[in-house]
């Protein structure tokens, strides 16, 4: 039967981007990476100039630290220091967030200094439009702090007087989550006018290690101009090299307002100037030894006569990619669709409301186990008038399995009048053989999003459902290959495929139950390929994150009770 047949092709179909997505699904998060280097800027306000690049001896970042008078910074979220040589911020560690589950395992270290194998850090200073007599602050500079502790209540600030008199100040602040306020102020006690234009920067040194995975984006990011950019790193050594003449456009850009940075699966580092500040951004890389890709941007030409003074303000973002926070940011500070630092994809008008939607449930119940069954239970109630309909008919189909046999019998050779004949039955009957098609195929979409959400945002990153469930980001961790448990052992990658955990099992057992009230088709061969099919996705999810086989489990469920329910309703009308 064509009806049949299609209903066939799109169960196929969907094992078959199940199957494609399981292959190229990493199944451990990667952690975040590095920054780093000198340089200075061209007279074309730009943030291109002489990169040297020294091969030093690479230290440990204990013993880069020690060798820098810092300023410590510490709140709720993030701790770190800022090195008074240079006044840059290059040693964060994110408070919240730890490497893996075991107990040792260390915190996330997103900020390395430079001198250390990865070096990732944000540089803020001055530069001239020509050669003048005037000292600028460069990244030698040695600054005077105020305070040696930033924190909510304590800003610092760090002060710089050069030979002509002229006073360089830059005043930090953070708030108690992952945002810094930095304010460059310069106080002209000379009898010279000083004409400059301020920068800042993120620097990377080295390629850091990424997912390479087609549904996340790792590198370069920005919202200027109300214009997402996302470009890889490859795209910033090829096109946005330092030493092309001619480069792609992105690499340069106006906007006014706005933020750029890098980003990782988790973690970010952004730049944001002033809403109403003009800027030319800037992205390059170059290499003398190590990749070194920069971030940045410019503002206008100041021109600062004596006893007058100038202050530049601007904000830095450096912490997790948290939906709520950068919610928060998005309306308190006005930084436009901030919240697009998460990978939302192509199909954000379907992975945005699974997320908000899951993030409220876990507002009111605690739990993102719990969130993400409260979730699964809505998506049943918004498809209900669909599922009802569907099970309806498969009720039907199934009480009609006789009449069909029947219709196999008498008429074992002439198959076009027998499938006259079924035409007929399920005309008389109400009934529709591929009814049962539509919720898988609604399902599907809504499976993808969900599948999304737990890849690329950090809300469940590690975080607990019950027993033995650790992190609903990762998969099952009581696999068939260490008997549950009860075995530990480092299994192979080449016997992964088979570690099906206790989750996934339950799955599959919740699948083989609802297939067994569906009817069973006709044909034999078919028959034993739906036969299978729950063995087929208990191997294809086993190795998905846990929150998606538990949203499956629970749909399952959900599925097998209202078919039930619908069932005995018809069959009892009728007996």
């Amino acid at each position: 039967m064509n009806e049949q047949k299609n209903l066939y092709l799109a169960i196929g179909i969907s094992i078959a981007i199940i199957i494609f997505f399981q292959i190229l699904l990493p199944t451990q998060p990667i952690e975040p990476p590095p920054l780093n280097e000198e340089e200075s800027l061209e007279p074309a306000t730009s943030i291109d100039g002489n990169n040297k690049q020294f091969v030093e001896e690479i230290k440990s970042k204990e013993d880069v630290l020690n060798t820098t008078k810092r300023v410590s910074f510490k709140n709720s979220s993030v701790e770190g220091s800022i090195n008074l040589t240079g006044g840059i911020i290059d040693d964060l560690i994110l408070s919240k967030y730890k490497t893996s589950l075991a107990p040792d395992s260390k915190n996330i270290q997103l900020l390395l200094p430079n001198g250390t194998a990865n070096p990732y850090y944000i540089e803020t200073g001055w530069k001239e439009l020509k050669d003048t007599t005037i000292d600028l602050p460069n990244l030698e500079t040695e600054w005077q702090s105020d305070s040696f502790n930033l924190t909510p209540t304590n800003p610092v600030n760090l002060t710089w007087t050069n030979k002509q008199n002229i006073t360089f100040k830059v005043n930090y602040k953070i708030d108690d989550e992952y945002m810094f306020s930095i304010t460059q102020e310069i106080i002209n006690n000379s009898n010279k006018t000083v004409e400059v234009f301020p920068y800042r920067l993120i620097k990377r040194i080295n390629t850091p290690d990424t997912i390479n995975f087609f549904i996340l984006h790792e590198g370069l990011i920005s919202l200027l101009n109300d214009e997402l950019l996302e470009k890889n790193y490859d795209d910033i050594a090829e096109d946005c090299s330092s030493s092309l003449q001619t480069k792609k456009s992105f690499c340069d850009n106006k906007s006014k307002g706005g933020w750029l940075g890098f980003t990782d699966k988790y973690w970010m580092s952004a730049l944001i100037p002033d809403a109403e500040q003009s800027i030319n951004v800037n992205y390059r890389h170059s290499n003398n030894g190590r990749d070194n890709y920069r971030a940045g941007y410019v503002g206008q030409i100041y021109e600062i006569k004596p006893s007058n003074n100038l202050t530049y303000g601007g904000k830095l973002f450096v912490g997790a990619k948290k939906l709520d926070i950068l919610s928060n940011y998005d309306e308190s500070l006005s930084i436009t669709r901030f919240t697009d630092a998460i990978d939302w994809g192509w199909f954000s008008f379907l992975t945005k409301p699974v997320s908000y939607a899951i993030n409220w449930f876990f507002g009111y119940v605690g739990n993102f186990g719990l969130a993400i069954i409260a979730f699964t239970i809505l998506m049943r109630l918004i498809l209900f008038p669909l599922a009802q309909a569907s099970f309806k008919s498969m009720a039907k189909m199934k009480k009609l399995q006789p009449d069909m046999q029947r219709l196999k019998e008498t008429y074992p050779n002439d198959r076009q009048k027998m499938q006259q004949e079924l035409m007929a039955l399920y005309k008389r009957e109400g009934a529709n053989p591929v009814a049962g098609c539509l919720p898988i195929l609604v399902q599907i979409p809504i499976f993808f999003s969900l599948y999304k959400v737990l890849f690329v945002t950090i809300e469940m990153y590690h975080a607990p459902f019950y027993g033995w469930i650790h992190d609903l980001s990762a998969p099952d961790p009581l696999g068939l290959m260490t008997l549950f448990g009860i075995v530990p052992w480092n299994v192979p990658p080449l016997l992964s495929i088979i570690d099906i955990g206790i989750l996934p099992i339950f799955m599959g057992f919740t699948m083989w139950l609802q297939q067994k009230l569906n009817p069973a088709p006709a044909d034999p061969t078919q028959a034993r390929i739906f036969a299978i099919l729950p063995f087929v996705f208990t191997f294809v999810l086993a190795g998905f994150a846990a929150g998606l086989v538990l949203y499956w489990s629970v749909n399952n469920i959900l599925s097998i009770a209202q078919q039930w329910f619908i069932q005995r309703r018809i069959l009892a009308k009728d007996g």
